[in-house]
């Protein structure tokens, strides 16, 4: 069985390194992104199965690069899960809108957690 592909895009070292880590150790292939554009080239080089898409980032936002993604016929069924800082009823109801899968305030969930659902929306395709 291929192994399943991630994309994590976040501004933050910190956080990018650590799921990095996290997801890498239970045997995913991981590649990360700083920033929109990054993330946008990288989802169509590395063509993963999952995005994990910050939403607060400089150059392109990442609501914005979600709608990109779904509008873009090769990346459009790829799942999209939200992972941000904002946990306002506003962005996640944009998020929704523009196709995100799922939608994770960093603050409200443990490392754990966070992979937890990350596999059981994987597991759903």
């Amino acid at each position: 069985m291929q192994m399943q592909k991630i994309l994590i895009v976040d501004d933050e070292p910190a956080i990018r390194e650590l799921y990095e880590a996290g997801f890498k150790q239970i045997g995913y292939e991981v590649e990360t992104a700083v920033n929109g554009e990054d993330a946008l080239s990288k989802t169509l080089q590395f063509k993963p199965d999952l995005l994990l898409l910050d939403i607060m980032m400089p150059e392109i936002h990442g609501l914005h690069v979600l709608d990109i993604i779904k509008a873009t016929p090769e990346a459009k069924d790829m799942k999209v899960v939200v992972f941000t800082a904002l946990s306002d009823d506003e962005a996640q109801k944009k998020a929704e809108e523009y196709g995100a899968d799922g939608y994770i305030v960093k603050s409200q969930k443990s490392m754990a957690e966070v992979i937890n659902y990350v596999q059981g929306i994987l597991n759903k395709s």
